[in-house]
Protein backbone atom coordinates (compact mmCIF):
# COMPACT_ATOMS: atom_id res chain seq x y z
CA UNK A 1 0.00 0.00 0.00
CA UNK A 2 1.30 3.18 -1.05
CA UNK A 3 0.41 6.54 0.62
CA UNK A 4 1.25 10.25 -0.71
CA UNK A 5 1.69 12.86 1.55
CA UNK A 6 2.97 16.57 1.42
CA UNK A 7 1.14 19.88 -0.69
CA UNK A 8 -1.01 19.60 -2.94
CA UNK A 9 -1.98 21.92 -5.61
CA UNK A 10 -0.62 22.12 -9.56
CA UNK A 11 2.50 24.73 -10.84
CA UNK A 12 2.02 28.46 -10.83
CA UNK A 13 0.48 29.84 -13.43
CA UNK A 14 -2.63 26.87 -13.72
CA UNK A 15 -5.73 28.73 -14.45
CA UNK A 16 -7.16 26.69 -11.27
CA UNK A 17 -6.14 25.58 -8.11
CA UNK A 18 -6.67 21.95 -6.29
CA UNK A 19 -9.77 23.28 -4.15
CA UNK A 20 -11.32 23.53 -8.16
CA UNK A 21 -10.25 20.15 -9.20
CA UNK A 22 -11.71 18.80 -6.28
CA UNK A 23 -14.93 19.88 -6.84
CA UNK A 24 -15.05 18.92 -10.09
CA UNK A 25 -13.92 15.50 -8.97
CA UNK A 26 -16.94 15.15 -6.41
CA UNK A 27 -19.39 15.84 -9.05
CA UNK A 28 -17.67 13.18 -11.32
CA UNK A 29 -17.86 11.05 -7.78
CA UNK A 30 -21.43 11.54 -7.47
CA UNK A 31 -22.58 11.33 -11.59
CA UNK A 32 -24.61 8.36 -12.43
CA UNK A 33 -25.70 7.40 -9.14
CA UNK A 34 -29.52 7.49 -8.00
CA UNK A 35 -30.61 10.22 -6.75
CA UNK A 36 -33.54 11.04 -3.52
CA UNK A 37 -36.49 11.59 -6.34
CA UNK A 38 -35.27 9.30 -9.31
CA UNK A 39 -33.28 6.40 -10.21
CA UNK A 40 -30.48 7.83 -12.42
CA UNK A 41 -29.59 9.33 -15.81
CA UNK A 42 -31.98 8.20 -18.68
CA UNK A 43 -30.42 6.21 -21.70
CA UNK A 44 -29.99 9.16 -24.05
CA UNK A 45 -28.53 11.43 -21.02
CA UNK A 46 -25.86 8.17 -20.12
CA UNK A 47 -25.08 7.97 -23.93
CA UNK A 48 -23.98 11.58 -24.21
CA UNK A 49 -22.31 11.72 -20.90
CA UNK A 50 -20.26 8.78 -22.03
CA UNK A 51 -19.18 10.96 -24.84
CA UNK A 52 -18.70 14.18 -22.31
CA UNK A 53 -16.52 12.78 -19.85
CA UNK A 54 -14.13 10.96 -22.69
CA UNK A 55 -13.90 14.56 -24.32
CA UNK A 56 -12.90 15.47 -20.49
CA UNK A 57 -10.31 12.74 -20.09
CA UNK A 58 -8.47 13.90 -23.16
CA UNK A 59 -8.79 17.42 -22.09
CA UNK A 60 -7.33 16.68 -18.55
CA UNK A 61 -4.57 14.60 -20.26
CA UNK A 62 -3.80 17.65 -22.58
CA UNK A 63 -3.52 19.79 -19.37
CA UNK A 64 -1.27 16.84 -17.71
CA UNK A 65 1.00 17.34 -20.62
CA UNK A 66 1.22 21.21 -20.62
CA UNK A 67 1.45 20.89 -16.59
CA UNK A 68 4.56 18.16 -17.27
CA UNK A 69 6.68 20.14 -19.43
CA UNK A 70 6.50 23.51 -17.09
CA UNK A 71 7.49 20.99 -14.30
CA UNK A 72 10.34 19.94 -16.39
CA UNK A 73 11.34 23.49 -17.73
CA UNK A 74 10.91 24.22 -13.84
CA UNK A 75 13.71 21.94 -12.66
CA UNK A 76 16.04 22.66 -15.26
CA UNK A 77 16.07 25.89 -14.75
CA UNK A 78 16.48 25.77 -10.89
CA UNK A 79 19.49 23.41 -11.35
CA UNK A 80 21.15 25.49 -14.51
CA UNK A 81 21.11 28.70 -11.69
CA UNK A 82 22.80 25.87 -9.17
CA UNK A 83 25.29 25.21 -11.71
CA UNK A 84 24.18 21.26 -12.54
CA UNK A 85 25.63 20.42 -15.93
CA UNK A 86 23.37 20.45 -18.88
CA UNK A 87 23.51 16.60 -19.08
CA UNK A 88 21.67 16.27 -15.89
CA UNK A 89 19.37 18.99 -14.97
CA UNK A 90 16.55 16.91 -16.28
CA UNK A 91 17.59 14.00 -14.17
CA UNK A 92 14.43 12.68 -12.11
CA UNK A 93 11.61 14.61 -13.26
CA UNK A 94 10.23 11.71 -15.06
CA UNK A 95 10.20 9.97 -11.79
CA UNK A 96 8.45 12.48 -10.43
CA UNK A 97 6.03 12.63 -13.33
CA UNK A 98 4.79 9.19 -12.45
CA UNK A 99 5.22 8.98 -8.97
CA UNK A 100 1.97 11.78 -8.80
CA UNK A 101 0.56 9.99 -11.57
CA UNK A 102 0.54 6.74 -9.39
CA UNK A 103 2.77 4.48 -12.56
CA UNK A 104 6.04 3.27 -12.85
CA UNK A 105 9.02 5.16 -13.98
CA UNK A 106 9.04 3.67 -17.28
CA UNK A 107 5.47 4.65 -17.87
CA UNK A 108 6.41 8.13 -16.20
CA UNK A 109 9.30 8.53 -19.03
CA UNK A 110 6.83 7.97 -21.75
CA UNK A 111 4.18 10.67 -20.60
CA UNK A 112 6.89 12.77 -20.37
CA UNK A 113 8.23 12.43 -23.59
CA UNK A 114 4.56 12.46 -24.76
CA UNK A 115 4.54 16.02 -23.33
CA UNK A 116 7.27 17.30 -24.84
CA UNK A 117 6.39 16.26 -28.39
CA UNK A 118 2.56 17.63 -28.39
CA UNK A 119 3.60 21.03 -26.71
CA UNK A 120 6.86 22.09 -28.65
CA UNK A 121 6.42 19.83 -31.81
CA UNK A 122 2.42 19.17 -32.36
CA UNK A 123 0.78 22.07 -31.03
CA UNK A 124 -2.34 21.25 -33.50
CA UNK A 125 -2.52 17.71 -31.95
CA UNK A 126 -2.29 19.28 -28.41
CA UNK A 127 -5.15 21.16 -29.53
CA UNK A 128 -7.11 18.58 -30.84
CA UNK A 129 -6.54 16.42 -27.69
CA UNK A 130 -7.45 19.68 -25.10
CA UNK A 131 -10.52 19.71 -27.61
CA UNK A 132 -11.50 15.92 -26.62
CA UNK A 133 -11.16 15.45 -30.80
CA UNK A 134 -8.45 12.29 -30.17
CA UNK A 135 -7.60 10.71 -27.21
CA UNK A 136 -4.05 10.25 -25.47
CA UNK A 137 -3.50 7.11 -27.31
CA UNK A 138 -4.45 8.10 -30.99
CA UNK A 139 -1.55 11.38 -29.93
CA UNK A 140 0.83 8.72 -28.80
CA UNK A 141 0.57 6.50 -31.75
CA UNK A 142 1.16 9.65 -33.87
CA UNK A 143 3.95 10.67 -32.02
CA UNK A 144 5.63 7.05 -32.12
CA UNK A 145 5.24 7.13 -35.78
CA UNK A 146 6.95 9.97 -35.91
CA UNK A 147 9.99 9.81 -33.93
CA UNK A 148 11.94 9.25 -36.59
CA UNK A 149 11.28 12.26 -38.61
CA UNK A 150 13.01 15.93 -37.87
CA UNK A 151 11.35 18.58 -36.47
CA UNK A 152 10.06 20.27 -39.50
CA UNK A 153 8.88 17.07 -40.96
CA UNK A 154 7.04 16.04 -37.73
CA UNK A 155 5.58 19.66 -37.20
CA UNK A 156 4.57 18.98 -41.18
CA UNK A 157 2.41 15.81 -40.18
CA UNK A 158 1.03 17.92 -37.11
CA UNK A 159 -0.07 20.37 -39.62
CA UNK A 160 -1.83 17.96 -42.21
CA UNK A 161 -3.44 15.61 -39.86
CA UNK A 162 -4.71 17.97 -36.95
CA UNK A 163 -4.42 21.51 -38.11
CA UNK A 164 -6.92 21.76 -41.03
CA UNK A 165 -10.67 21.64 -39.18
CA UNK A 166 -12.37 19.67 -42.23
CA UNK A 167 -9.16 16.98 -42.48
CA UNK A 168 -9.32 16.45 -38.56
CA UNK A 169 -13.18 15.75 -38.53
CA UNK A 170 -11.94 13.09 -40.45
CA UNK A 171 -9.47 11.45 -38.61
CA UNK A 172 -11.70 11.46 -35.94
CA UNK A 173 -13.33 8.71 -37.71
CA UNK A 174 -10.60 6.47 -38.35
CA UNK A 175 -9.19 3.84 -36.54
CA UNK A 176 -6.26 3.45 -34.72
CA UNK A 177 -5.24 1.08 -37.40
CA UNK A 178 -5.72 3.21 -40.15
CA UNK A 179 -4.69 6.56 -38.08
CA UNK A 180 -0.99 4.68 -37.72
CA UNK A 181 -1.05 3.76 -41.59
CA UNK A 182 -1.85 6.94 -42.71
CA UNK A 183 0.97 8.64 -40.00
CA UNK A 184 3.24 6.08 -41.83
CA UNK A 185 2.86 6.54 -45.37
CA UNK A 186 3.45 10.09 -44.47
CA UNK A 187 6.02 10.00 -42.95
CA UNK A 188 7.90 7.58 -45.81
CA UNK A 189 7.19 10.35 -48.26
CA UNK A 190 8.73 13.28 -46.55
CA UNK A 191 11.80 11.03 -45.61
CA UNK A 192 12.58 7.66 -46.82
CA UNK A 193 15.74 7.49 -45.31
CA UNK A 194 14.69 8.30 -41.85
CA UNK A 195 12.07 5.15 -41.88
CA UNK A 196 14.69 2.71 -43.10
CA UNK A 197 16.82 3.92 -40.39
CA UNK A 198 13.60 3.21 -38.18
CA UNK A 199 13.38 -0.54 -39.02
CA UNK A 200 17.07 -0.65 -38.82
CA UNK A 201 16.82 0.87 -35.66
CA UNK A 202 13.55 -1.89 -34.53
CA UNK A 203 15.76 -4.43 -35.74
CA UNK A 204 18.53 -3.69 -33.25
CA UNK A 205 15.80 -3.75 -30.02
CA UNK A 206 15.36 -7.56 -30.55
CA UNK A 207 14.52 -9.13 -27.42
CA UNK A 208 12.81 -11.81 -25.58
CA UNK A 209 10.98 -11.34 -22.18
CA UNK A 210 9.12 -13.68 -19.28
CA UNK A 211 6.16 -12.04 -17.80
CA UNK A 212 3.66 -13.77 -14.67
CA UNK A 213 0.41 -15.58 -16.57
CA UNK A 214 -2.43 -16.37 -14.28
CA UNK A 215 -2.93 -19.89 -12.85
CA UNK A 216 0.94 -20.40 -12.35
CA UNK A 217 1.65 -20.26 -16.08
CA UNK A 218 3.98 -17.33 -17.79
CA UNK A 219 4.32 -15.87 -21.08
CA UNK A 220 7.38 -16.13 -22.49
CA UNK A 221 7.59 -13.32 -25.91
CA UNK A 222 10.14 -12.50 -28.52
CA UNK A 223 10.35 -9.28 -30.30
CA UNK A 224 11.98 -10.89 -34.08
CA UNK A 225 12.45 -9.17 -37.32
CA UNK A 226 9.38 -10.04 -38.94
CA UNK A 227 11.05 -12.97 -41.04
CA UNK A 228 12.47 -14.55 -38.59
CA UNK A 229 9.29 -14.96 -36.51
CA UNK A 230 7.29 -16.21 -39.55
CA UNK A 231 10.13 -18.84 -40.06
CA UNK A 232 9.91 -19.69 -36.34
CA UNK A 233 6.11 -20.00 -36.49
CA UNK A 234 6.16 -22.11 -39.42
CA UNK A 235 8.38 -24.49 -37.74
CA UNK A 236 6.38 -25.31 -34.76
CA UNK A 237 2.93 -25.35 -37.01
CA UNK A 238 4.73 -28.31 -39.28
CA UNK A 239 6.19 -29.76 -35.78
CA UNK A 240 2.32 -29.66 -34.62
CA UNK A 241 0.93 -30.91 -38.10
CA UNK A 242 3.42 -34.00 -37.79
CA UNK A 243 2.87 -34.75 -34.10
CA UNK A 244 -1.27 -34.45 -35.29
CA UNK A 245 -1.27 -36.53 -37.89
CA UNK A 246 0.52 -39.04 -35.82
CA UNK A 247 -1.85 -39.57 -33.37
CA UNK A 248 -1.02 -36.70 -30.90
CA UNK A 249 -3.24 -36.59 -28.58
CA UNK A 250 -2.22 -33.06 -27.80
CA UNK A 251 -3.80 -30.13 -28.98
CA UNK A 252 -1.92 -27.88 -32.33
CA UNK A 253 -1.47 -25.22 -29.04
CA UNK A 254 0.30 -27.69 -26.97
CA UNK A 255 2.45 -29.27 -29.39
CA UNK A 256 3.80 -26.04 -30.38
CA UNK A 257 4.36 -24.80 -26.77
CA UNK A 258 6.68 -28.32 -26.08
CA UNK A 259 8.34 -28.38 -29.33
CA UNK A 260 9.54 -24.71 -28.62
CA UNK A 261 10.70 -25.73 -24.96
CA UNK A 262 12.30 -28.87 -26.33
CA UNK A 263 14.20 -27.16 -29.01
CA UNK A 264 15.25 -24.07 -26.62
CA UNK A 265 16.23 -26.60 -23.94
CA UNK A 266 17.69 -29.79 -25.72
CA UNK A 267 15.67 -31.97 -23.74
CA UNK A 268 14.24 -34.72 -25.15
CA UNK A 269 10.76 -34.09 -23.80
CA UNK A 270 9.47 -30.58 -22.45
CA UNK A 271 8.43 -32.11 -18.53
CA UNK A 272 12.27 -33.47 -18.39
CA UNK A 273 13.52 -29.32 -18.74
CA UNK A 274 16.14 -28.47 -15.67
CA UNK A 275 14.59 -25.92 -13.48
CA UNK A 276 16.06 -23.78 -11.08
CA UNK A 277 12.90 -22.38 -8.87
CA UNK A 278 12.65 -20.55 -5.54
CA UNK A 279 9.83 -20.87 -3.27
CA UNK A 280 8.85 -18.94 -0.05
CA UNK A 281 6.99 -21.68 1.84
CA UNK A 282 6.03 -21.64 5.37
CA UNK A 283 6.90 -25.07 7.02
CA UNK A 284 3.01 -25.84 7.31
CA UNK A 285 2.64 -25.71 3.71
CA UNK A 286 5.80 -27.64 2.70
CA UNK A 287 4.95 -30.41 5.07
CA UNK A 288 1.47 -30.71 4.94
CA UNK A 289 -0.58 -34.29 4.77
CA UNK A 290 3.12 -35.29 5.08
CA UNK A 291 2.01 -38.99 7.28
CA UNK A 292 5.62 -39.68 8.21
CA UNK A 293 6.33 -36.02 10.22
CA UNK A 294 7.74 -36.20 12.94
CA UNK A 295 6.11 -33.68 16.03
CA UNK A 296 7.82 -30.47 16.61
CA UNK A 297 6.91 -28.34 19.33
CA UNK A 298 8.67 -25.58 18.24
CA UNK A 299 7.39 -25.29 14.97
CA UNK A 300 3.83 -23.51 14.67
CA UNK A 301 0.56 -24.88 13.31
CA UNK A 302 1.88 -28.88 15.37
CA UNK A 303 -0.23 -31.10 17.04
CA UNK A 304 0.53 -30.41 20.77
CA UNK A 305 3.62 -33.31 21.18
CA UNK A 306 2.16 -34.06 25.05
CA UNK A 307 -1.76 -34.92 23.41
CA UNK A 308 -1.78 -38.58 21.59
CA UNK A 309 -1.89 -38.74 18.47
CA UNK A 310 -5.29 -39.98 16.96
CA UNK A 311 -3.30 -41.35 13.51
CA UNK A 312 -1.14 -43.78 16.16
CA UNK A 313 -1.79 -46.37 18.30
CA UNK A 314 1.04 -45.99 20.55
CA UNK A 315 2.91 -42.65 20.09
CA UNK A 316 5.57 -43.56 22.76
CA UNK A 317 6.80 -46.07 19.77
CA UNK A 318 7.97 -43.33 17.75
CA UNK A 319 11.37 -43.04 16.29
CA UNK A 320 12.98 -40.54 19.23
CA UNK A 321 15.90 -39.64 16.61
CA UNK A 322 13.57 -37.72 14.55
CA UNK A 323 12.39 -35.10 17.59
CA UNK A 324 15.82 -34.16 18.51
CA UNK A 325 16.49 -31.83 15.76
CA UNK A 326 14.39 -28.82 14.32
CA UNK A 327 15.53 -28.91 11.55
CA UNK A 328 16.02 -32.70 10.28
CA UNK A 329 12.55 -32.94 8.96
CA UNK A 330 13.63 -29.45 6.91
CA UNK A 331 16.60 -30.97 5.76
CA UNK A 332 16.25 -34.68 5.08
CA UNK A 333 12.45 -35.21 4.44
CA UNK A 334 11.51 -36.59 1.46
CA UNK A 335 9.15 -34.45 -0.28
CA UNK A 336 7.65 -37.08 -2.47
CA UNK A 337 6.25 -38.75 1.36
CA UNK A 338 3.75 -35.76 0.32
CA UNK A 339 0.31 -36.32 -1.04
CA UNK A 340 0.22 -32.97 -2.99
CA UNK A 341 -3.24 -33.66 -3.95
CA UNK A 342 -5.43 -34.17 -0.72
CA UNK A 343 -8.28 -31.99 -0.44
CA UNK A 344 -7.56 -31.37 2.74
CA UNK A 345 -4.77 -28.87 1.49
CA UNK A 346 -7.02 -27.01 -0.68
CA UNK A 347 -9.48 -25.97 2.60
CA UNK A 348 -7.23 -26.29 5.78
CA UNK A 349 -6.87 -22.18 6.87
CA UNK A 350 -3.37 -22.51 8.30
CA UNK A 351 -2.09 -23.67 4.28
CA UNK A 352 -0.51 -20.56 3.50
CA UNK A 353 0.40 -20.15 -0.29
CA UNK A 354 4.11 -20.22 -1.36
CA UNK A 355 5.93 -17.59 -3.38
CA UNK A 356 7.98 -17.55 -6.34
CA UNK A 357 10.13 -14.62 -6.83
CA UNK A 358 9.29 -12.88 -10.13
CA UNK A 359 5.89 -14.25 -10.13
CA UNK A 360 3.86 -13.90 -7.43
CA UNK A 361 1.93 -16.15 -4.62
CA UNK A 362 1.26 -19.77 -5.81
CA UNK A 363 -1.35 -22.20 -4.03
CA UNK A 364 0.28 -24.54 -1.77
CA UNK A 365 -0.71 -27.78 -3.02
CA UNK A 366 0.93 -26.79 -6.52
CA UNK A 367 3.96 -25.84 -4.79
CA UNK A 368 3.89 -29.61 -2.98
CA UNK A 369 3.29 -31.52 -6.46
CA UNK A 370 6.14 -29.48 -8.12
CA UNK A 371 8.32 -30.89 -5.15
CA UNK A 372 6.83 -34.54 -5.09
CA UNK A 373 6.72 -34.86 -9.64
CA UNK A 374 10.91 -34.01 -9.72
CA UNK A 375 12.79 -36.59 -11.36
CA UNK A 376 14.87 -38.45 -9.57
CA UNK A 377 17.90 -37.51 -10.59
CA UNK A 378 16.80 -33.89 -9.17
CA UNK A 379 17.82 -32.49 -5.56
CA UNK A 380 16.21 -30.30 -3.58
CA UNK A 381 18.26 -27.87 -1.43
CA UNK A 382 16.37 -25.96 1.50
CA UNK A 383 17.80 -22.85 3.24
CA UNK A 384 15.65 -21.79 6.11
CA UNK A 385 15.23 -18.02 7.26
CA UNK A 386 13.89 -16.52 10.51
CA UNK A 387 10.98 -13.66 10.45
CA UNK A 388 9.00 -12.51 12.85
CA UNK A 389 6.21 -14.76 13.98
CA UNK A 390 3.62 -11.92 13.58
CA UNK A 391 4.61 -9.47 10.98
CA UNK A 392 6.30 -11.54 9.16
CA UNK A 393 9.69 -9.02 8.96
CA UNK A 394 12.90 -11.17 8.11
CA UNK A 395 15.10 -10.75 11.39
CA UNK A 396 17.92 -7.91 10.58
CA UNK A 397 21.42 -8.13 9.92
CA UNK A 398 24.26 -5.76 9.53
CA UNK A 399 27.13 -5.42 7.55
CA UNK A 400 30.11 -3.52 8.23
CA UNK A 401 31.04 -3.58 4.28
CA UNK A 402 29.99 -0.48 2.07
CA UNK A 403 28.77 -3.50 -0.21
CA UNK A 404 25.56 -5.58 0.62
CA UNK A 405 26.94 -8.91 1.44
CA UNK A 406 24.78 -12.09 -0.79
CA UNK A 407 22.91 -12.88 2.34
CA UNK A 408 21.91 -9.56 2.63
CA UNK A 409 21.30 -8.76 -0.60
CA UNK A 410 19.08 -12.20 -1.13
CA UNK A 411 17.16 -11.40 2.24
CA UNK A 412 16.36 -7.97 0.29
CA UNK A 413 14.81 -9.83 -3.04
CA UNK A 414 13.47 -12.08 -0.79
CA UNK A 415 11.43 -9.43 1.60
CA UNK A 416 10.70 -6.12 -1.13
CA UNK A 417 10.00 -8.83 -4.30
CA UNK A 418 9.81 -5.67 -6.46
CA UNK A 419 11.59 -2.69 -6.95
CA UNK A 420 10.52 -1.04 -4.07
CA UNK A 421 9.74 2.70 -5.66
CA UNK A 422 5.84 2.96 -5.41
CA UNK A 423 4.29 1.27 -8.78
CA UNK A 424 7.16 0.28 -9.76
CA UNK A 425 6.98 -3.38 -10.63
CA UNK A 426 10.17 -3.90 -12.11
CA UNK A 427 12.88 -6.19 -11.28
CA UNK A 428 15.51 -5.88 -8.99
CA UNK A 429 18.72 -5.39 -10.09
CA UNK A 430 20.61 -3.09 -7.41
CA UNK A 431 21.00 -3.34 -3.43
CA UNK A 432 20.21 0.00 -2.21
CA UNK A 433 21.48 1.96 1.03
CA UNK A 434 18.21 4.24 2.06
CA UNK A 435 20.44 6.14 3.75
CA UNK A 436 23.37 6.58 1.69
CA UNK A 437 26.37 5.03 2.96
CA UNK A 438 28.67 8.41 2.56
CA UNK A 439 25.53 10.30 5.05
CA UNK A 440 26.72 7.49 7.70
CA UNK A 441 23.71 4.09 6.26
CA UNK A 442 24.57 1.36 7.49
CA UNK A 443 24.87 -1.87 5.76
CA UNK A 444 21.96 -3.85 6.67
CA UNK A 445 18.33 -5.26 6.43
CA UNK A 446 17.07 -2.51 7.55
CA UNK A 447 18.90 0.65 5.73
CA UNK A 448 18.79 -1.56 2.39
CA UNK A 449 15.80 -1.79 -0.32
CA UNK A 450 15.83 -3.40 -3.62
CA UNK A 451 15.66 -1.15 -6.88
CA UNK A 452 15.72 -1.47 -10.61
CA UNK A 453 18.83 0.59 -12.10
CA UNK A 454 16.34 2.85 -13.09
CA UNK A 455 15.03 3.87 -9.68
CA UNK A 456 18.61 3.61 -8.26
CA UNK A 457 19.98 6.26 -10.59
CA UNK A 458 17.01 8.49 -9.87
CA UNK A 459 16.71 8.17 -6.30
CA UNK A 460 20.41 10.35 -6.39
CA UNK A 461 19.46 13.24 -7.68
CA UNK A 462 19.53 16.63 -6.17
CA UNK A 463 16.79 16.96 -3.90
CA UNK A 464 15.92 13.63 -3.55
CA UNK A 465 15.53 11.72 0.19
CA UNK A 466 14.83 8.30 1.41
CA UNK A 467 14.44 7.40 4.88
CA UNK A 468 13.68 3.91 6.29
CA UNK A 469 11.59 2.97 9.22
CA UNK A 470 8.46 0.26 10.32
CA UNK A 471 4.77 1.06 10.23
CA UNK A 472 2.44 0.33 13.20
CA UNK A 473 2.28 -3.02 12.28
CA UNK A 474 5.88 -3.70 12.29
CA UNK A 475 6.49 -3.80 8.37
CA UNK A 476 9.76 -2.21 6.74
CA UNK A 477 8.52 0.75 4.65
CA UNK A 478 10.67 3.61 3.09
CA UNK A 479 9.66 7.07 2.99
CA UNK A 480 10.73 8.57 -0.25
CA UNK A 481 10.59 12.12 -0.90
CA UNK A 482 10.97 14.14 -4.40
CA UNK A 483 12.62 17.77 -4.75
CA UNK A 484 8.76 19.22 -4.42
CA UNK A 485 8.46 18.12 -1.30
CA UNK A 486 5.80 15.27 -1.96
CA UNK A 487 6.33 11.93 0.10
CA UNK A 488 5.22 8.48 -1.06
CA UNK A 489 5.71 5.97 1.41
CA UNK A 490 6.24 2.35 0.12
CA UNK A 491 5.53 -0.74 2.45
CA UNK A 492 7.37 -4.23 2.15
CA UNK A 493 4.91 -7.01 1.44
CA UNK A 494 4.16 -9.34 3.72
CA UNK A 495 6.04 -12.75 3.88
CA UNK A 496 3.56 -15.98 3.75
CA UNK A 497 2.48 -16.91 6.94
CA UNK A 498 2.18 -13.44 8.85
CA UNK A 499 -0.55 -12.96 10.63
CA UNK A 500 -2.74 -9.56 11.14
CA UNK A 501 -1.86 -7.71 14.07
CA UNK A 502 -5.88 -8.43 15.31
CA UNK A 503 -5.36 -12.23 14.50
CA UNK A 504 -5.13 -14.51 17.61
CA UNK A 505 -2.35 -17.23 17.14
CA UNK A 506 -3.06 -20.62 16.01
CA UNK A 507 -2.07 -21.90 19.34
CA UNK A 508 -0.12 -21.05 22.93
CA UNK A 509 2.83 -18.97 22.66
CA UNK A 510 5.49 -21.43 23.52
CA UNK A 511 7.15 -21.88 26.93
CA UNK A 512 10.60 -20.12 25.24
CA UNK A 513 10.80 -17.14 22.85
CA UNK A 514 10.33 -18.70 18.98
CA UNK A 515 11.23 -16.93 15.64
CA UNK A 516 8.74 -18.31 12.97
CA UNK A 517 10.64 -20.56 10.80
CA UNK A 518 10.13 -20.30 6.87
CA UNK A 519 12.11 -21.97 3.84
CA UNK A 520 13.06 -20.14 1.04
CA UNK A 521 15.60 -21.23 -1.63
CA UNK A 522 14.45 -24.34 -2.82
CA UNK A 523 17.16 -24.96 -5.73
CA UNK A 524 16.45 -27.63 -8.04
CA UNK A 525 19.28 -28.67 -10.21
CA UNK A 526 19.67 -31.62 -11.84
CA UNK A 527 23.06 -34.11 -10.77
CA UNK A 528 25.42 -33.78 -13.74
Amino acid sequence: MFERQGSGGVVAGAPTDASTLSEWMKILGDLGRPGPQDSGLGDTECVEALRTLEELKAAAAAAQARVSVALDAARRSQRAKAGVRAADQGKGVASEVALARRESPTRGAQHLGLAKTLVTEMPHGLDALSSGLISEWRATLVARETACLSVEHRSHIDQMLFGDPDRLTQVESWGDGRLVAETRKIAYRLDPQAALARVRKAESDRRVTCRPAPDTMAYLSALLPVAQAVACYAALNRAAETARAAGDPRSRGQVMADTMVELLTGQKIAAGTPVEIQLVVTDQTLFANMPNRPADPDRPNQPDPDQPDPDQSDPDQSDPDQSDDADIDAEQADPEEADPDDSSAETDPRDEPAYVPGYGPVRAAWARRLIAELPDATRTWIRRVFTHPITGELVAMDSKRREFPAGIRHALVLRDQTCATPWCDAPIRHADHVLAHTEGGPTSLYNGQGLCEACNYTKQAAGWTARPGTDSAGHHIVDLTTPTGHTYTSTAPSLPGARAPDQAPARAAPRRTRLEVYLTDLVLEYAA
